[in-house]
């Protein structure tokens, strides 16, 4: 993997996000790699990584569903009960996630948005870094969003996708995702719609991502 020496964006093409899975558990959670089981992405998070996680309102129309902090600094988030805007100040390595917006939404469930914080911050806290060189007075975090288009700029939709590309291969690692799906006889969406449901409870993530991901390794 590369990186833009301009900016330390890295560059990871989406044939490599599979790759990156990979070593995350290599060097986090090795036995998801020998065994099916589903990944403890929170006490990853939090004993691993060291993120501090914390559960908030983060948008009055629901459609930010989780906020990576890299600097310490000032962040906007909504107050529900005030109905009102508030700034608050975090430190860094903490992720702030919206438990109402991963109930509403099929973006994913928990875990899923869980994995995703943990990629930004594995793989673009450097990234940054550098934004807090440039512009020292800013906090420095990534929003979220359910809904990305027309939010980021370039740079951070690159970001986004690949967080997006890769947090599910952390959640369901191919051979072991393979392995299991098959023992279910899984082979066709309509007719082995229990047997998804079954996978899909197995590794604690949503139908949607187990769908997706039995396309991707070609069983469906």
């Amino acid at each position: 993997m590369s990186y833009n020496l301009n900016n330390l964006m890295p560059y990871i093409p989406a044939s490599d996000y599979e790759k990156v899975a990979t070593e995350f558990l290599e060097t986090y959670y090795p036995q998801a790699l020998s065994s099916p089981q589903p990944v403890p992405i929170l006490d990853i998070a939090k004993n691993e990584l060291k993120l501090d996680l914390k559960f908030i309102c983060l948008s009055e129309e629901l459609d930010i569903y989780g906020m990576t902090i890299f600097d310490d600094g000032v962040v906007e988030v909504y107050d529900p009960i005030k109905g009102l805007y508030d700034k608050k100040k975090y430190s860094r390595k903490t992720v702030l996630i919206d438990p109402d917006v991963v109930k509403k939404t099929n973006v994913g469930c928990l875990n899923n948005t869980i994995a995703h914080e943990c990629v930004h911050w594995y793989k673009h806290r450097m990234y940054y870094l550098m934004q807090r060189l440039v512009l020292p007075r800013h906090a420095k975090f990534c929003k979220c969003q359910v809904d990305q288009v027309g939010y980021f700029s370039n740079e951070e939709d690159i970001l986004e996708n690949q967080a997006v590309g890769i947090a599910p291969k952390i959640l369901m690692p191919k051979q072991m995702f393979v392995k299991v799906a098959e023992e279910l006889g899984i082979n066709d969406e309509q007719a082995n719609w229990r047997e998804i449901n079954r996978l899909a409870d197995f590794f604690k993530v949503s139908k949607q991502s187990t769908i997706i991901r039995l396309e991707e390794c070609n069983i469906i």
